[in-house]
């Protein structure tokens, strides 16, 4: 594995030097490779050559030579970088790279190890300024790191209550929250660099006059601080209420350390050490420290990197099995260190063989670049975070609108999508921008960057406002049709609300279809043009949808059919549950659900239009008197509307009809009661308990079935007389018989107590 990390350490590096060698001469701080030029001529050399071109004949013979030698030299060809093997131009860059390396190395070496004999080569004047110095810069240092801990010491009861209210608090709370804290530790940083810098001014050194030291570690004090709180903000170590990113307390500690020690050599070894050493060594002296502060940095960076590679994997593949990503996400979490080992190496390398500008420079398109990427990855994670448990709106919004929450909730996703997706191109744009592949100004400026800016922004402004009109629509229908609230919905403006919404929704999607599509670039009007033909060709192609559709428009014309009616079609009996322009759906008795399209329909039979009536065909026996049976049910009838349950259905006194029908074992009778629609089924069988109940209180017989026996004929017609006797049997309990047994059989013929015999 280490090997294979070299090889891509060392192919990166070549790669980019490969790139940038060409452009070298053009980028600021950086020259090209050159001959040593003599700065100071000899003048004796000089007199020389004034003395020849003085004399003719001297003269003369120096031009000679030169021709000659430009006529030989010009039979040579001069090898050019292309006629060079690509072998031989890797084998000399890498040996141009190993001794500018080493010779770097080397010259860090020979100016760190002249600091000691610099030092003890100075008289005691010189010494003696020194320490006051250092002395001075001391205090200023003890004043300024003093006062610093002591603020933050008076305000950590500032951060815990803070930290305790953004416990409990919502995420935009929350972000307010660090932000105060973040201002206020900033505030601190600035309080405590003022007491510095007033401490310089006034106390450690003349009076209105400050060191170059003390001014440089002030500046170096103030950068470092600054960094430090905002890394301590985005990591959180001590609060996790405030954590930006997704990671345990210890991680948090961890990596927030790691970085103070960088910011910390990198601050003060660039902003104090490098400058005080260049200005009172030498700038080689300078310089060295600069290289040395940032190879301490990038060791320590590369440590921490191959540190932490298998905590980092596990974390993030641990967050990869709970997105549930595929085997390449699985993969890059694993690998995660070559990328940034291979970066940090690059670094390294151009501390060594480049000049400490380029390497800031890439500092900060590095620092840029990975901005970007953190700003996004907060961004989306905050989203992810906020949306996952679902949007909740307040319970009184919820009560008047039930199903808005819902359908927030199922759109919540894809415009989460959406916006991860607008995010990932943004960084990726800032990050392009931040290494000099992408000029983001320069390409809104072309008329291809404004186009396609202006269609994706008009596009999805389209989709958006699409969306909130229909959200809207859907919202009124909904309160429209919530009982609970404002007046209540009849079953005709149900149908008529529910056909609205549908109605407005294959318009909305048209509309939109037609303007996304316009603002795409695309000439709707020949599509409009051509759409009838379509139209067209699809009313021969569906005849029955167009049947279905025409039949539901006069359905709906003529009142025949609201949602929640009890009808009859296509021999279906049931309650209307959903009603579109093309079908009906109907639950029946049984909890079947039926979806019959209107081109099947021939008849429709409404039960619960207007009124509804009961009619009941009741039989009595031909011995009953029918008058007696007409006052039966009449008294029947006012039981029944006596009762507060039942009388509020009643709209209509009971309709006596006569006798229907004289059947083969009863007289039918028939009434019929007036009722509210859909209350006929009610009515009925409460009338039929309370007919039961009058017949039985009045022996009025309803009959069952009869059936007569005939034990033979004589020739005279007459028929002999069956003597029938009948007597009741109880059985005797045996001998062997158990008390069980006879219990059993007490109980059967408790329920079979009469027996009959023929005698």
């Amino acid at each position: 594995m280490l090997t294979t990390i070299l090889k891509s350490v060392i192919g990166v590096l070549i790669a980019w030097t490969l790139l940038s060698a060409p452009t070298a001469a053009q980028v600021p701080g950086m020259t090209a490779p050159a001959a040593d030029v003599q700065e100071a001529h000899n003048p004796i050399k000089l007199q020389d050559l004034i003395n020849v071109l003085r004399d003719d004949k001297s003269r003369e013979a120096l031009l000679s030579q030169l021709e000659a030698a430009g006529k030989a030299g010009s039979g040579t060809a001069v090898p050019t970088t292309a006629d060079v093997p690509l072998g031989q131009r890797i084998a000399e860059l890498t040996r141009d790279i190993a001794e500018q390396a080493v010779s770097s190395l080397v010259g860090v070496y020979e100016q760190l190890a002249r600091v000691p004999a610099l030092f003890s080569s100075l008289t005691g004047a010189e010494a003696a300024v020194l320490l006051v110095m250092l002395r001075n810069l001391a205090l200023v240092i003890v004043a300024t790191h003093g006062t610093f801990y002591l603020l933050r010491l008076f305000k950590m009861p500032v951060d815990r209550k803070l930290g305790l209210r953004a416990h409990a608090a919502r995420p935009a709370a929350r972000v307010a929250l660090a932000v105060a804290s973040l201002v206020m530790d900033v505030a601190t940083v600035f309080a405590a660099w003022a007491v510095g810098y007033l401490a310089a001014l006034t106390v450690f050194g003349e009076l209105g006059r400050m060191d170059l030291e003390q001014t440089l570690y002030l500046n170096a004090f103030t950068v470092v601080q600054v960094l430090k709180v905002i890394s301590t903000k985005i990591l959180s170590p001590s609060n996790p209420d405030f954590r930006l990113l997704h990671i345990s307390t210890p991680a948090a500690q961890r990596i927030y350390a790691t970085l103070a020690w960088i910011i910390g050599i990198l601050g003060y070894g660039q902003l104090l050490f490098q400058p005080v050493l260049a200005e009172n060594v030498s700038p080689m002296s300078g310089q060295a420290v600069s290289v040395l502060a940032a190879l301490i940095a990038l060791g320590i960076a590369i440590a921490t990197t191959l540190r932490s590679r298998s905590a980092v994997a596990d974390w993030l593949l641990g967050r990869s099995q709970t997105d549930q990503r595929g085997r390449l996400s699985t993969l890059l979490a694993s690998r995660w260190h070559w990328p940034v080992l291979a970066y940090l190496g690059f670094l390294f390398f151009t501390v060594l063989v480049g000049t400490i500008e380029r390497l800031f420079g890439v500092l900060g398109a590095s620092v840029q670049a990975f901005a970007a990427i953190l700003v996004g990855w907060i961004v989306a994670d905050r989203l992810a975070a906020g949306i996952s448990g679902g949007v909740r709106l307040p319970e009184r919004l919820n009560e008047r609108l039930p199903l808005l929450e819902r359908r927030v909730n199922g759109v919540a996703p894809k415009f989460l999508t959406i916006v991860r997706v607008a995010i990932l191109a943004l960084v990726v744009a800032m990050v392009m921008a931040a290494i000099g592949l992408f000029h983001p100004a320069r390409f809104l400026a072309t008329p291809l960057g404004l186009r396609l800016t202006g269609t994706v922004v008009s596009v999805f402004l389209v989709l958006l406002c699409a969306y909130l009109v229909w959200l809207v629509l859907s919202s009124w229908v909904d309160y429209r049709l919530n009982p609970s609230f404002g007046t209540v919905a009849t079953s005709r403006e149900t149908t008529l609300l529910s056909l609205f919404r549908n109605a407005a929704t294959i318009v909305i999607v048209v509309v939109t279809l037609m303007f996304t599509l316009s603002e795409l670039g695309l000439d709707i009007a020949p599509l409009l043009a051509s759409a009838g033909v379509l139209g067209l060709a699809i009313g021969f192609g569906a005849q029955k949808l167009v049947q279905d559709v025409i039949n539901g428009v006069f359905i709906q014309l003529e009142n025949a059919i609201n949602v929640g009616d009890v009808i009859t079609v296509g021999g279906i009996t049931g309650t209307v549950e959903r009603l579109t322009i093309r079908s009906v759906s109907l639950r029946d008795v049984h909890g079947s659900y039926h979806i019959i399209s209107f081109s099947s329909v021939d008849i429709v039979t409404n039960l619960m239009r207007d009124f509804s009536f009961h009619v009941a065909d009741i039989g009595v026996a031909y011995r009953e008197n029918v008058d007696d049976v007409r006052v039966a049910l009449k008294d029947a009838f006012s039981a029944l509307r006596s009762d507060p349950d039942q009388a509020p259905a009643i709209i209509g006194d009971l309709e006596w009809f006569g006798v229907q029908s004289l059947a083969d074992s009863a007289v039918v009778v028939r009434v019929r009661i007036k009722t509210l629609p859909g209350k006929q089924w009610a009515i009925g069988r409460a009338f039929n308990a309370a007919v039961k109940q009058v017949f039985d209180a009045r022996d009025i017989e309803m009959p069952f079935p009869h059936q007569t026996v005939y034990f033979g004929v004589g020739k005279d017609g007459a028929a002999p007389a069956a003597n029938i006797t009948f007597r009741r049997e109880k059985p005797a309990v045996r001998s062997h018989e158990t008390k069980a047994d006879a219990s059993q059989d007490k109980r059967y013929h408790s329920v079979n107590t009469e027996r009959t015999a023929i005698s």
